[in-house]
């Protein structure tokens, strides 16, 4: 069996090799594929390396390099035993072709021993026979792509030994050929894979190679001109070897040399990627020369060159990121410098426009942790200027500006959130110091916010108390005592004692006891002096009271319970109980509350039938009477007084008893008068004096004395004028000295005066049009202008103008129709 493959797989072998050399390769991948098949199965090595070989090559150069693979390694495990089973000539091809597979398979540690293997099989082939030129053009051929496979894994060292050995071996086969162009092409592919090797990494190479690639760079850069990129990065690398000197001047001139010509070809080759590249490379090392440099001009003038060729490098692909950050990082150094120079406003235009461009990035780009640390650091140089603004708006424009920018990237992220934080909280210190209480307050609560997230996230409360107590102290400054007491009862709790903190819990308790004195809502006192005495006792449990105040204040609110007695609606009661504590004590304490019980009495009044209401109103009056001679000074005594004097008057009227009404009204003009001279500023006294002289006028009207009725009417005129004068805008003094006009032509018309209240109706309208063209939907300033046409049309008609009155009368339709 084993005699009879071996015959079978040899025979066939020959056969496919014929065919090959007919060129009928798909039959010979047939044949070879048998022979194969019987070569496995027969005891000769020998034989199935020399199938596995050809048929390999044949797959290989038909383009399936996969299947061709798995042979070569085939036959390689075999060979590597027994080199003698193939000729050299063969295994460094088969070799060859194997490393080229694995390549492209990605096997590439694998791919180069294979090609060391070649290589060194055609070195021998060579070696016996230097006349060869096919052994040299596959030497070189396999140097070459050894070379290009050592330089994309990084073993430059390695690449750069395969290349020259093959440049030698080609500039060798050029001398006897030279006009033999693709020869000359493949120098030129070896001489262009052996400068494509990065000079920075050929830097770590031995120096004498090292040496032989930079001239052949130099040689290479000479040919293209002097702007072409190789220069740049030859000047790059000789500015390495003067920092590794120590000649960092020297370096970084070099520096701006490479920088020049690469900018110069950013501007030529737009499109071109590798100018970028190596401007960037070339940045870098500018950035780390420049870290040890303390010499601030000089600083600004490298980092000025920086910037440029940043901000051109982002021209030419504005969206990629890195190169934003380039530029953003160049103008916040350029802002640092500019700040040590004393230039402020230089420094704030350059890193504003460095804070606007990491945060247009933030919002494409929120969670690169990168960007976020870049932000955040140049964000934290943007809020450092704040405190050289000497002007608060300008800090508060500032702090404003960079919150706008923040936006809702700080409410995504921790870092930036808690810059937000501090830049909330140090605006409401500075409008609380400019007492914008409503504004800080909201900052402060933003403040408090983001760091009780901060608290939940990481344990760390560190930044709480200080905006709880600025929170606490903005509220207690607006009044808003519940809100306060909430925050500085927290403060407490957590171990702040500070005496300012526990007298404004003081002031605030009492203001809440104050409070409760006005409610006049039983359930609502009795529940909030639960609570004031709840509070109140916990501080005792928190605070030592040494002076006894707190212990003082729970016993006066025991002792106002009395005030539950108003509440509760026993109000003559807790009249004569206040009074009674008034007179015990005589210092005034309770007159308020004495005088606000009798308003209540006053207003409960009018829901009482006329005789109780009388009898309310005279009781009233003589309570304000013993008020007012004891209290001569208190103006809402004389207010209440004259207020009272005043109902009176009106509910006498009600009644009909128009003389005593009159002698009233006259008692309560006194009260007014007195009243308008102690408080000049007052426009209400001035109003009801008015209203009153009206009144009387009215009264005298109806007791047929027309002297006093015009007198008054006259005299109610001149105060509304002069009320309106004082305040144009109050329609209510214009529509009442409309009326008084009204009025008065009524009592001229029925006094047969028909001039006389022919005048008085025709102010009246105009007073009355006037309000109405302010307001021409208001149906009762309408009503107004209607009835008083109607009334001149009435008196116009008397006069025996019965055309005008006709008039009076159709204008008085049309708006009473809306017309």
């Amino acid at each position: 069996m084993s005699k009879r493959a071996r015959d079978m797989a040899y025979r066939h072998f020959n056969k496919g090799v014929s065919l090959i050399e007919k060129g009928q390769h798909e039959d010979a991948l047939e044949i070879l594929k048998q022979a194969a098949e019987q070569a496995k199965h027969a005891d000769s090595p020998q034989i199935e390396v020399a199938v596995l070989q050809t048929y390999a090559d044949l797959l290989f150069s038909q383009g399936k390099k996969e299947e061709a693979l798995e042979r070569y390694v085939k036959a390689a495990n075999i060979v590597e035993s027994e080199p003698d089973y193939l000729l050299p000539e063969q295994r460094a091809n088969m070799f060859s072709n194997m490393a080229l597979a694995l390549e492209n398979a990605g096997r590439k540690m694998e791919a180069g021993d294979r090609y060391a293997i070649a290589a060194q099989n055609y070195r021998d082939l060579v070696q016996k026979d230097p006349s060869n030129q096919s052994h040299i053009t596959n030497m070189i051929s396999t140097l070459n792509n050894m070379g290009a496979l050592f330089a994309e894994t990084g073993k430059y060292e390695r690449a750069f030994d395969a290349f020259e050995e093959a440049l030698e071996l080609q500039e060798g086969s050029d001398a006897e050929k030279h006009d033999d162009n693709s020869n000359l092409q493949k120098k030129k592919i070896i001489r262009e894979n052996l400068l494509n090797i990065p000079l920075e990494n050929a830097s770590e190479m031995e120096k004498e190679k090292y040496e032989k690639l930079l001239q052949l760079y130099m040689e290479e850069a000479e040919d293209e001109g002097s702007n072409s990129l190789k220069v740049a990065a030859i000047l790059q690398n000789s500015a390495h070897i003067l920092e590794n000197e120590g000649r960092e001047d020297a370096a970084l001139s070099k520096l701006k040399e490479a920088l020049e010509i690469a900018s110069a070809f950013i501007d030529n080759e737009k499109e071109d990627d590798s100018g970028r590249k190596i401007s960037i490379g070339i940045l870098r090392d500018m950035n780390r020369l420049l870290e040890a440099e303390e010499d601030t001009q000089k600083l600004m003038e490298k980092y000025g060159l920086i910037l440029d060729a940043s901000r051109k490098i982002l021209a030419s692909e504005p969206e990629n990121t890195s190169y934003q950050l380039n530029v953003a990082f160049s103008l916040d150094i350029i802002g640092n410098l500019l700040k040590d120079s004393d230039d402020i406003e230089g420094a704030i235009r350059n890193i504003e426009e460095a804070v606007d461009i990491v945060v247009n990035i933030l919002q494409r780009e929120g969670d690169d942790n990168n960007t976020i640390h870049a932000a955040v650091a140049i964000i934290e140089d943007m809020l450092a200027f704040a405190e050289l603004k000497k002007e608060n708006e300008s800090k508060l424009d500032l702090y404003r500006q960079l919150g706008d920018k923040i936006g809702k990237t700080g409410q995504d992220n921790l870092e930036l959130g808690l810059i937000s934080a501090d830049m909330c909280k140090e605006t409401g210190l500075i409008l609380a110091e400019e007492k914008r209480y409503s504004e800080a307050l909201e900052n402060f609560r933003k403040a408090l916010s983001i760091y009780e997230t901060v608290k939940h996230a990481t344990g760390d409360d560190s930044k709480m108390n200080e905006v709880l107590k600025n929170t606490a102290k903005v509220q207690f400054d607006l009044g808003r005592y519940d809100e306060a007491l909430i925050s500085y009862m927290e403060l407490i709790k957590s171990g702040e004692t500070d005496r300012d903190i526990k007298d404004n819990i003081d002031i605030i308790l009492l203001e809440l006891e104050k409070k409760a004195d006005h409610t006049g809502d039983v359930d609502f006192i009795a529940k909030e002096y639960d609570r004031i005495l709840e509070i109140r006792a916990e501080l005792l449990g928190i605070i030592p009271d040494l002076e006894g105040r707190n212990a003082g204040r729970m016993k006066e609110i025991q002792g106002k319970k009395a005030d539950i007695m108003v509440a509760m609606g026993q109000l003559m009661d807790a009249l004569k109980l206040y009074e009674q504590i008034q007179e015990d004590e005589d210092s005034g304490r309770y007159i308020p509350k004495i005088i606000k019980l009798l308003e209540k009495m006053e207003m409960s009044a009018s829901n009482k039938q006329i005789d109780k209401k009388l009898e309310t109103l005279e009781f009233l009056l003589s309570k304000y009477n013993a008020l007012a001679e004891k209290y001569p000074d208190n103006i809402q005594i004389l207010v209440n007084k004259a207020s009272v004097i005043d109902g009176i008057a009106y509910t006498l009227s009600e009644k009909g008893e128009t003389e005593e009404s009159g002698y009233m009204c006259n008692y309560a003009l006194e009260a007014y008068s007195e009243l308008a001279a102690l408080e000049p500023e007052n426009m209400y006294p001035v109003e009801r004096i008015a209203a009153l002289n009206t009144r009387l006028a009215e009264l005298a009207v109806g007791a047929g004395i027309a002297n006093e009725a015009e007198k008054r009417f006259l005299t109610s005129l001149e105060t509304y004028r002069n009320l309106m004068n004082a305040d144009p805008s109050n329609v209510e003094y214009e529509l009442d000295h409309a009326g008084v006009l009204d009025g008065m032509g009524a009592f001229f018309l029925n006094a047969g005066m028909y001039g006389e209240a022919k005048k008085s109706y025709e102010n009246a309208l105009r007073s009355y049009a006037a309000i109405m063209d302010q307001n021409p939907e208001n149906k009762t300033y309408r009503s107004y202008v209607t009835i008083t046409l109607e009334n001149l049309g009435y008196v116009l008609e008397l006069m025996g103008r019965k055309d005008d009155a006709n008039w009076m009368y159709e204008s008085a339709k049309r708006i009473e129709e809306g017309n």
